[in-house]
């Protein structure tokens, strides 16, 4: 079935300094000073492509979520027997999400998504099901990781210490100016085949160069 990337944008911090986050200007001083270095990566990617899905569903792909808030409450925890609500809160995995449609006032709805095997393929794959399945012209899907905390790192698999980085795609049946054709076999016996975009890499990588040859 052939789908439209009719926007996408991508976001990460420089290589000197991986702690740094985007200054998202345009969120309440007093709801931005509350957000995590994933959270605020979420909000402005989808800032950037917002205008062309404004009524669109959020889809959030990520492999670890709030990862540091998480370790924070484990050690809150442990340490002095309760959670407070508020670091509670933010440390769930659905709270990048759910934070991006509230500073950006989105209506749609969001889902979260934490992808079995394959982060990118199942995550394209889960991300475009609404609209080949017609139940919406467009959604909007994210993949999005932070750097794990340090205690993680140590005992972490090669494959799971992900340099933090947000990506968003407008997904559509419907073409807009500038919009790309991607195609996915919804059919097929495996994941591999279903998507013939291997990473996130390959698949940027084909819509610059698309952009390019325009």
């Amino acid at each position: 079935m052939e789908l439209y990337i009719n926007r996408w944008a991508f976001w990460a911090p420089p290589c000197d300094n991986q702690a740094a986050s985007p200054p998202l200007d345009y969120v309440p001083p007093l709801l931005k000073r509350r957000l995590s270095q994933l959270t605020r990566m979420t909000i402005e990617v989808v800032h950037q492509v917002l205008d062309a899905a404004p009524e669109s569903g959020l889809v959030f792909v990520s492999s670890g979520g709030e990862s540091a808030r998480q370790l924070q409450v484990d050690r809150m925890l442990i340490e002095d027997g309760g959670i407070l609500p508020a670091p509670f809160s933010l440390s769930v995995f659905n709270a990048s999400p759910a934070m991006a449609t509230i500073a950006l006032g989105m209506k749609g709805g969001y889902t979260a998504l934490f992808p079995a095997q394959n982060l990118f393929q199942e995550g394209l794959v889960y991300g475009a099901a609404p609209v080949m399945a017609g139940e919406t012209e467009s959604a909007i899907l994210v993949f999005a990781d932070q750097q794990l905390p340090a205690e993680y790192m140590a005992i972490a698999s090669p494959e799971d210490k992900i340099p933090p980085y947000a990506a968003s795609f407008v997904l559509s049946s419907v073409k807009q100016p500038g919009g790309m054709a991607i195609t996915l076999n919804p059919e097929a016996a495996c994941i591999g085949e279903a998507v013939p975009y291997s990473s996130l890499e390959e698949l940027i990588t084909m819509l610059k160069g698309e952009a390019s040859s325009v």
